[in-house]
């Protein structure tokens, strides 16, 4: 065999091999719940463009974002977004944090496991005791006092996003009522839930 020929074997067994190794990844690729699959409605984590400036200047005078984080989930895509608020003089004050999870469905396992899922077993898993339902344009949400006074914490999903609102006011130089907390926080998670 001369030369050529044994370049020509070489090179057309290296295009051979290296269209097996893409052609594997990508059946591969199928069950990777790093992934999203076509039943999954929510290709990236989404939602903290809802809250609005016209929103914030009414509920949260003042408020400055802060740079948002998004990246890699395992099994999934995250949003994080929080704005905080010193107020004014006297005024009201206070902090909110959005934290949305796409997640993907997972295909590994000898039942797949869809996104949806997913994202309704990290909402009950979440779930204090002390949690209360709350009607929001998703569905089925849940709000609960925070440990600190002034704070409220709510979770909600919607088809494959798990959402997680936190809200955190002061009056003045006290904390909010935490009933005005919860109901400022489901405020924030009905905007982006209908958005969605």
């Amino acid at each position: 065999m001369g030369p050529l020929v044994r370049v020509a074997v070489i090179g057309a067994g290296a295009v051979v091999l290296s269209a097996a190794a893409v052609g594997g990844g990508l059946w591969l690729s199928g069950n990777d719940p790093d992934v999203p699959e076509s039943g999954d409605v929510h290709a990236a984590a989404t939602g903290c463009d809802a809250v609005t400036g016209e929103l914030l200047a009414e509920r949260l005078p003042g408020a400055v974002a802060q740079p948002r984080e998004q990246g890699p989930l395992e099994g999934g895509d995250n949003l994080v977004c929080a704005w905080s608020s010193p107020g004014a003089p006297g005024g009201d004050g206070g902090a909110l944090r959005v934290d949305v999870s796409a997640l993907f469905t997972d295909a590994t396992g000898e039942e797949p496991v869809t996104g949806a899922d997913r994202a309704a077993e990290a909402y009950t898993a979440l779930l204090p005791v002390r949690a209360e339902e709350v009607d929001l344009p998703t569905g089925e949400g849940a709000v609960w006092h925070g440990q600190v006074p002034g704070t409220a914490e709510l979770a909600f999903h919607s088809d494959n996003l798990f959402v997680r609102v936190s809200y955190a006011g002061l009056a003045g130089q006290e904390p909010v009522d935490p009933e005005d907390a919860a109901d400022l926080a489901a405020e924030f998670a009905g905007r982006i839930g209908e958005s969605l």
